[in-house]
């Protein structure tokens, strides 16, 4: 899951003009986050496992275990970012006045 995906998602929700487009809209948005939560869950379970294996001797090198464990971080450390753009944009939404 790209940052550029839930960007995209974020910025075409509530767009249409019309309730069951932003609805629609909606539910793919949500199903974009759920993804991207399963995809951080899933390499961070992946690092983990690698790394247990790892140290019990399995048959799992260094360069596995560093290579799962950095993408686990990189996709959390997205997941923040993500996060924080998406509440920033709601308290700016928030502080708009209309009319």
């Amino acid at each position: 899951m790209s940052v550029g995906a839930v960007t995209q998602a974020a910025l075409n929700l509530g767009v249409g003009g019309s309730a069951a487009a932003g609805k629609s809209a909606g539910q793919d948005f949500s199903q974009i986050l759920s993804s991207a939560i399963s995809q951080v869950t899933g390499a961070q379970s992946q690092a983990n496992q690698l790394a247990a294996s790892y140290a019990m001797g399995g048959n799992v090198t260094l360069e596995q275990v560093m290579l799962a464990t950095s993408k686990a971080e990189l996709l959390v450390e997205t997941a923040g970012a993500v996060t924080t753009r998406a509440i920033s944009a709601y308290q700016s939404l928030m502080q708009t006045s209309i009319g």
